[in-house]
C-alpha cells in the first residue's frame, strides 16, 4: 500500500489546535524508541475518548485532517490523535506496517476504564479495525473507509492511478480485510461516506455498513460530501450525528 506522508508543517494550524481548541502536544514512544507526535484533548470528568487515525497522506497540520480535529474539538469528548511514523513531527519512516503498529501503541496508552470510539479515516479505517477487539473500544467511526486489498487493487487498476506501481502480489502481503473484521465483531459502527467521493466510492462505505450485524450501526451518507470532508460539507449534521451515535451506544450499555 502506498503511503504519502508529509513533513511540511502548517504552524498556524498547529497553533490553532493547541492554543485555541484545547489540544496539548504529546509524545508516544515505540518499543524501538521512535517518537510519535500526538495531540491530546482531555475533558475533566469525561471517560469517553475519540481516537483519531487519519489516512495515508499528509499530516495532522494539513487539510483535511486539521479540519477534522478542529471540528471535533467542539465536542465534549476526550480526543487523542496521532501522526504515524514518518508523518509531520513524528520520527521514523512511513509504511503500512508502522501505521498499524502506531495505532496499537496509541490505544495502549489509554486507561482501561475509558470508552473509546476509534475514528478511522480513509486508509485509517484499516488501522481502526485492527484494534477493534481491544476491550476499551466501545464502537467504531469510519469515514471514507476502504473494504479490502482485492477491491482496492481493482479500483486503482481500473483508474490506472499508479500504472505499473501497484500489483496484486504486493498488496496481497498486507492481508487487510475490513469486511471480514466488521462481520466478526459485535460492536456498533458509524459509517460516514460522501456520495461524491472520487477517491473511495460510496459503494465501499455501503459494503462496510452491511458487513456489520450490530443493531446500533448506522450509515451516514453525505449528499454533497467528497473524501473525508464531512466536517465542511455537512456542518449542520456532522457533530450531531457523531454525538447521537455515541449517546445511543452509551445508553444501550447502561
Amino acid at each position: 500500500m502506498i503511503v504519502s506522508p508529509s513533513k511540511q508543517i502548517n504552524g498556524e494550524n498547529i497553533e490553532q489546535l493547541t492554543k485555541v481548541h484545547g489540544y496539548s502536544p504529546r509524545w508516544l514512544v515505540t518499543e524501538s524508541g521512535k517518537r510519535i507526535y500526538a495531540l491530546n484533548k482531555r475533558v475533566e470528568g469525561q471517560n469517553t475518548t475519540l481516537l483519531i487515525l487519519h489516512g495515508n497522506a499528509l499530516n495532522m497540520s494539513l487539510q483535511p485532517w486539521f479540519g477534522v480535529l478542529e471540528a471535533l474539538a467542539k465536542t465534549d469528548f476526550n480526543i487523542l490523535a496521532i501522526d504515524y511514523q514518518g508523518y509531520g513531527f513524528s520520527d521514523g519512516e512511513a509504511s503500512f506496517s508502522t501505521m498499524m503498529n502506531d495505532a496499537q501503541l496509541a490505544i495502549s496508552t489509554l486507561n482501561k476504564d475509558e470508552n473509546v470510539y476509534v475514528y478511522g479515516l480513509s486508509l485509517g479505517s484499516v488501522m481502526a479495525t485492527s484494534i477493534a477487539n481491544d476491550e476499551r473500544v466501545a464502537g467504531l467511526i469510519i469515514e471514507g473507509g476502504i473494504t479490502n486489498v482485492a477491491e482496492m487493487v481493482k479500483l486503482y487498476q481500473s483508474r490506472r492511478l499508479f500504472g505499473s506501481m501497484i500489483n496484486v502480489q504486493l498488496d496481497n502481503r498486507l492481508k487487510f480485510d475490513n469486511i471480514s473484521v466488521l462481520k466478526g465483531i459485535d460492536k456498533p459502527i458509524l459509517i460516514i461516506h460522501g456520495e461524491k467521493d472520487n477517491n473511495i466510492p460510496l459503494s465501499m462505505g455501503e459494503t462496510l455498513y452491511n458487513a456489520s450485524n450490530h443493531s446500533l450501526s448506522e450509515l451516514y451518507s453525505v449528499s454533497e460530501g467528497g473524501h473525508c470532508d464531512t466536517f465542511i460539507k455537512d456542518k449542520t449534521n456532522y457533530l450531531q450525528r457523531i454525538n447521537q451515535f455515541i449517546q445511543n451506544v452509551s445508553s444501550a450499555e447502561e
